[in-house]
């Protein structure tokens, strides 16, 4: 079960009230790390020292829930699972005092120490830390949020609601708030406006499944069958392993009389739900404890390393964000947020690796491929860059900056001049943005096309007036016509 994250402050945090899973996504900004690389001629060149003024910033990043299922003791334990649970909580409460005396005028520790408790399954003592948290701080959305599902878990659905609202009042676009209103909904019979509701959260976060899900129910209910098919067939795009889903579309088909589609997705059902049954027997309770408390854990670990990293003391985080990914080896920010703090130093290398990782938990994200090919530019590795960009092409053909970075590497290494072009006209023609239009100037200017590369720079101006660097390499163009 997904757990619900606070977000003011912290990238992430778990509050830790459980509800069937759901999956917002982030915001995701497309960002550049600019080679060194300096291969090509002089008008090359001069495209390339704009190009580096962007190096300041940050490569892509990607938040999401890790999905690994099995995560283990450390290699040589002789504690028992229950050992190793109680172990982990007495070093973890250990943590999360430290950070409140090294972090005394800090509210996201005694945020966080609420979130251990509940977790601990002290539902009392932690609703103590977030009132104290709402003392200091009463705009805060997220404990509102956590608040919301203390009271959906007792079934008061009423009060929960009433904390929801708040958190939106305070913050419309906190995901997973309008999803939880729905659940609350639903419990009222309200099916209507649960609609709404879902509706705001896809609105939020565009790949929930589960607000997919809980829309093809409840128009199935209704008898909305064409918006029902709808709804679960984009819980099913999103992820294609969503059980629940075949079988509504089976429930749907079967009512349609559609036999030969209901008899496609009742199979595609069994094969799933015999996954999930073989994994359910294999499964030992004391072990699941483990892994539940691992996965809480490395949550903590990550809060507490990125509180030390703020705080200049990179060793004492470097060893919490280590420790985060040992715990929970498939956690994506996890490893994600020691690949950054990796790159704080320059350690491409150890990012890189980082990154690699990531795409095998999720080798469909074109953005930690995105960052492959970046850092491999910087590596002056080539050909992995040149791979790390077509595989970003390829598994998301409507994002503009694999166009674009691939563009740019083949303008610096002189490999193919018009093929560059045409690379960064279809960056242009998906993300129209100022970076966009000053590697289609570059690329132009180098197949000869000045007055098009005078074009393309004085859109990026138009966008960015204030960028220095574009206004130079305007001047540039111009003075050689």
């Amino acid at each position: 079960m997904e757990r619900h994250t606070i977000t003011k402050g912290w990238e992430t945090c778990n509050f830790g009230y459980s509800q069937p899973p759901a999956l917002p996504a982030p915001r995701r900004t497309e960002l550049v790390i600019i080679s060194v690389i300096m291969i090509c001629a002089s008008n090359c060149s001069f495209f390339q020292a704009a190009a580096l003024s962007q190096s300041d910033v940050k490569p892509q990043t990607t938040v999401m829930a890790s999905n690994s299922k099995e995560l283990t003791a450390p290699a040589g334990s002789e504690l028992t699972p229950e050992q190793e649970v109680a172990v982990l909580k007495k070093k973890e409460l250990e943590l999360v005092q430290r950070l409140m005396k090294d972090f005394p005028d800090k509210v996201n520790p005694i945020m966080l120490m609420g979130n251990v408790w509940e977790r601990h399954g002290d539902a009392i003592r932690a609703m103590e830390f977030f009132n104290k948290v709402l003392e200091k701080d009463p705009e805060r959305a997220d404990v509102y949020k956590g608040i919301g599902w203390f009271y959906m878990n007792k079934e008061q659905y009423e009060q929960a609601i009433s904390y929801w609202q708040t958190a939106l009042e305070i913050d419309p676009n906190i995901p997973g708030v309008h999803n939880s209103i729905a659940l609350a909904l639903m419990g009222q019979n309200k099916q209507d406006e649960a609609i709404g509701e879902l509706e705001n959260d896809i609105r939020i976060s565009p790949r929930s499944t589960f607000s997919y899900f809980l829309l093809g129910q409840l128009y199935l209910r209704r008898k909305d069958y064409e918006k029902s098919r709808s709804s679960y067939e984009e819980a099913i795009e999103i992820d294609p392993d969503y059980t629940n889903a075949y079988y509504g579309l089976f429930t749907l088909s079967t009512r349609l009389k559609q036999r030969d589609e209901a008899k496609k997705y009742m199979a595609t059902f069994k094969k799933l739900k015999t996954e999930d049954m073989k994994v359910l027997k294999d499964r030992n309770k004391a072990v699941d404890d483990l892994i539940a408390m691992q996965k809480g854990a490395a949550e903590t670990y990550l809060l507490a390393g990125q509180m030390y990293q703020a705080g200049k003391n990179f060793q004492k985080a470097e060893e919490l964000l280590k420790r985060a990914v040992t715990l929970d080896p498939n956690n994506v920010l996890c490893l994600e947020r020691l690949a950054s703090f990796y790159l704080t130093s320059n350690r491409i290398t150890d990012a890189i690796s980082l990154y690699g990782k990531i795409s095998e938990v999720n080798p469909k994200d074109p953005l930690c491929h995105l960052n492959i090919g970046i850092l491999s530019v910087r590596l002056k590795q080539i050909d992995k860059a040149e791979k790390a960009f077509r595989k970003v092409i390829e598994i998301s053909p409507g994002l503009s900056g694999g166009y674009r970075e691939l563009a740019q590497l083949y303008l610096r290494t002189g490999k193919g001049f018009p093929e560059a072009r045409a690379l960064a006209e279809k960056a242009v023609a998906l993300e129209p943005i100022a970076l966009n239009y000053f590697v289609l100037s570059w690329a132009c200017d180098m197949n000869g096309d000045s007055e098009n590369a005078l074009k393309a720079i004085l859109q990026a101006i138009q966008m960015e007036p204030a960028n220095l660097k574009y206004r130079n390499v305007y001047e540039h163009i111009k003075s050689r016509n």
